[in-house]
């Protein structure tokens, strides 16, 4: 079968075609290029109503891989009729200029840059994440498939905008509107609702819609094309919505289910950012008048495994007619990816950062301090005044025990590991029990228990395309026992191609900050605890003269550049010289309880059964009681009542109550059983329903533990509770 392939009119540059021929079911018979203008297929002969030709620029090395119609569709093949004609042959095909004006690949340089905000103390930074794995995709235009989306889809636009729902319900926690809003820019995260998180988020989300976009909304609302999108008639919405597609982007973003129907994305090229957090990838594009539309999504390599990290929703997060070149900021907030990277640090240096990937360890009270808070004495020592996600706390407000699964983040200066300090161990042993009475004596044990610990390491490598992929590897650090001593780990080099890990890989890195031990702190009673570093030469001897600036912790203000070890944090051996590196930490896994009591008029229960329903005579006293309650004070409560869908400013203040456990807050006093009770006047509570005398009520309390592992707040141990009562008059 040969065919003549002509242009409808010559374009300016030649265009190599490549011709399709499918069945009528969609299976690939013959692929075969255009020579010379003629295609000739293998293919025996049938009849043409059987089959499918297709016709596609060839230019694009991807077409090669290319073996389905579906696949085929990106690269705007044209659909030729095969029609015979009288002498037994075929008709010439005729490539309309409207589809060649498309054929024609122009080049995009696409580059941008990963990061996140770290806070550790007071300090807050924008950082590059290196090494993640960036992937560039492209969003196809909805003219090339807009004919087939169904036409009860199309009938329901008119109806989404021109009277739209907000808020659309977005299921807890919701996606994070306010660091990306309506196109990913860099903007600055708004703090976010600690009570009421959803309908926080939902009334912000409409604010935006509503204010942002009122200029797009004036557009839609153009008398035109107005009278097009309400016409009924689905041929005219479908060309409004091609005509004016951008316009409907804030309102599908917030529409989940339209989403299948109207963004389809092509992975264009896998890239992986650098040291600094930037990534850069070219891409060729049929140039048909606009600029490509762009969406990215992002892996980190976690515990030695890809794991997405940022993959928001395709039509709220893609960059509409990306201006090649340009440079695009992926801000991404995943708490699992850490601070790397780091600069690698010169001499013979043990820098002690942090617990976890947040806690300074110079954010932690060291000695006693005993602060009243709420009319109580509240110890400080051993606690930390860390901030870590969505949970916030004052600088210098040492409240925050340990718990959880911990690790004690370190990095080691290049000038280690040498013959006369090779290996580390960390030590612990219990000071004082949860009530900071003293422990029974113990000598110091190793904190590792045995565990072995392995510290990864990236590489490059080349796949059989030459392009340029990310591998992980990892060496052990440890467990050996030299000289009699057990649980001694090496102190990793600074680069993972020096000597002893001597990584054949090309181009091999790691993280500057080692995770020196991991264990469970829930294991150990709680109580306040002493943990020691100790430094063993190659051949296993502990060192007990080591030059005291040797050890290093963060600045306490700006964390680094990194400061001399205060005398409270080393085991002083002889004058400038140190035993070990040392600091104190709380630790303490209890459950918060939480607990709301029934309504109780001048001392007693009068709800005859739960349903909640309160009598009262006049003047009565109606006593509100609730239990907030921590074994060893570390947590906080917060406590509502709410009264119908009334704003009752003066009622509302008067009932709230928020502070620590440990002592009376607002009105409420507080009994050794950590119970809260009040009494209120029948007005009090009724407030702006005095006059009918009567009104329901919600009581929301919430117990949130302040225990950290140094990276996020234990929200597990939290506890809350829910009741209601209305108040009627005898």
């Amino acid at each position: 079968m040969q065919l003549q392939v002509n242009f409808e009119k010559a374009p300016c540059q030649e265009i190599p075609l490549v011709g399709f021929l499918f069945s009528r079911g969609g299976r690939l018979l013959e692929k075969v290029p255009v020579q010379k203008g003629l295609l000739e297929l293998k293919t025996p002969d049938k009849n043409p109503r059987e089959l499918r030709l297709l016709i596609a620029p060839a230019a694009d090395g991807r077409i090669d891989a290319v073996t389905t119609l579906a696949a085929l569709e990106k690269f705007k093949p044209y659909e030729a009729s095969l029609v015979a004609n009288p002498r037994g042959g075929w008709l010439a095909l005729t490539i309309p200029d409207f589809v060649a004006s498309f054929w024609r690949l122009r080049m995009c340089r696409i580059r941008g840059r990963v990061i996140k905000q770290f806070s550790i103390g007071d300090l807050t930074q924008d950082r590059g994440i290196c090494n993640a794995r960036v992937h560039v995709c492209e969003v196809d235009r909805v003219r090339w498939w807009i004919d087939r989306i169904p036409d009860w889809v199309i009938l329901k636009i008119p109806e989404i905008i021109v009277e739209p729902q907000w808020p659309i319900p977005v299921p807890e926690p919701g996606p994070d509107w306010s660091a990306v809003a309506l196109n990913p820019q860099p903007l600055p995260p708004a703090e976010k609702p600690a009570f009421g998180a959803v309908s926080e988020l939902r009334r912000d989300w409409s604010s935006r819609i509503t204010l942002a976009q009122s200029e797009r909304l004036a557009a839609v609302l153009d008398s035109n094309v107005s009278q097009r999108l309400l016409s009924g008639n689905v041929r005219a919405i479908r060309s409004v919505l091609v005509e004016q597609f951008q316009v409907f982007h804030p309102y599908f973003c917030g529409i989940p289910w339209l989403w299948p129907y109207f963004y389809r994305c092509d992975e264009i090229a896998l890239t992986y950012t650098d040291l600094n957090g930037g990534f850069e990838t070219q891409y060729w594009y049929w140039d048909d008048g606009d600029q490509p539309d762009i969406y990215l999504w992002v892996e980190y390599l976690i515990d030695g495994v890809w794991t997405t990290v940022y993959k928001p929703a395709i039509p709220c997060h893609t960059y509409w007619n990306y201006a090649c070149g340009s440079s695009l900021t992926v801000r991404i907030t995943d708490p699992r990816v850490r601070w790397e990277c780091n600069d690698v640090v010169g001499g013979d240096i043990v820098w002690i950062k942090t617990i976890g990937s947040s806690a300074s360890v110079v954010h932690i009270q060291q000695t006693d301090l005993n602060v009243p808070v709420q009319g109580k004495n509240f110890n400080r020592i051993g606690l930390s005044d860390v901030s870590v996600w969505a949970s916030a706390n004052p600088v210098g407000e040492f409240r925050r025990p340990f718990g959880g699964g911990l690790s004690f983040v370190v990095q080691f200066g290049s000038g280690l590991p040498s013959n006369g300090m090779y290996y580390y161990r960390w030590n612990y042993r219990k000071l004082r029990n949860a009530d900071l009475s003293p422990a029974a004596p113990m000598l110091p044990a190793s904190l590792h228990g045995g565990q072995a610990l392995y510290k990864s390491y990236t590489y490059e490598f080349f796949d059989a395309a030459l392009h340029k992929h990310i591998g992980v590897n990892s060496f052990k650090l440890g467990p050996v026992t030299q000289n009699g001593h057990d649980d001694l780990f090496i102190i990793p080099p600074a680069y993972p191609s020096a000597a002893p890990v001597s990584a054949p890989e090309l181009n091999p890195l790691w993280d500057q900050n080692t995770v020196t031990v991991s264990f469970d702190s829930a294991k150990f009673a709680d109580g306040l605890y002493e943990f020691t570093l100790e430094l063993f030469d190659v051949n296993g001897n502990k060192l007990t003269a080591i030059p005291r600036h040797l050890f290093q912790v963060p600045d306490y203000a700006s964390f680094a550049p990194s400061l001399d070890a205060p005398d409270a944090y080393v085991q002083l051996s002889a004058p400038g010289s140190a035993s070990a590196y040392r600091m104190n930490a709380r630790i303490d896994n209890q459950r918060c309880e939480a607990q709301i009591y029934q309504i109780k008029v001048n001392g007693s229960e009068v709800a005859s059964n739960c349903c909640g329903f309160v009598p009262y005579p006049p003047n009565a006293n109606i006593e509100v009681a609730f239990r907030a309650y921590h074994p060893h004070n570390f947590a906080t409560f917060d406590f509502v009542v709410q009264k119908g869908t009334c704003d009752d400013p003066v009622q509302s203040a008067l009932t709230h109550a928020a502070g620590l456990v440990i002592g009376d807050v607002g009105v409420y006093g507080r009994d050794a059983s950590s119970i809260y009770r009040h009494g209120f006047t029948p007005a009090q509570l009724l407030g702006i329903c005095s006059a009918e005398g009567k009104a329901a009520f919600a009581e929301q309390l919430g117990v949130s533990v302040l225990t950290t592992d140094g990276s996020y707040r234990l929200y597990t141990l939290d506890a809350s509770a829910l009741a209601a009562f209305a108040l009627e008059p005898v």
